[in-house]
């Protein structure tokens, strides 16, 4: 019924699940986090943000790493509707996951908005 809900062409965001590697969603930005710096695990300084993204099948916390964050920050908009495509997929994260998503989506290396 999931799969129904959502546009043609996009997968719906309740199914999205480390089984998918191949999806493309259609999802309104509800909230957006600001642009940050920290450390990464090697030493090397890195920027991250986090968005909400919603759709007709429920909510997913995605983040922007490295060069992905410098380039999709400034273009996307809380309250506007983008695609997003070639993102990772990993258990969510509750510590900083505010969701009920048991996933949540990265975007670091070739991420398309």
């Amino acid at each position: 019924a999931a799969v129904a809900d959502a546009p043609a062409g996009f997968f719906p965001i309740s199914e999205i699940s480390s089984y998918h590697s191949k999806w493309v969603l259609r999802a309104r930005v509800t909230a957006k986090g600001q642009l940050r710096s920290f450390n990464s695990r090697n030493g090397q300084a890195m920027q991250v943000f986090d968005c909400s993204l919603l759709d007709e099948s429920g909510e997913i916390r995605a983040s922007f790493f490295g060069d992905m964050a410098n380039k999709y920050h400034g273009m996307i908009e809380q309250g506007k509707v983008f695609t997003f495509s070639r993102g990772g997929c990993k258990i969510a994260n509750r510590q900083y996951n505010r969701t009920n998503h048991r996933y949540e989506l990265v975007f670091d290396r070739d991420g398309l908005v």
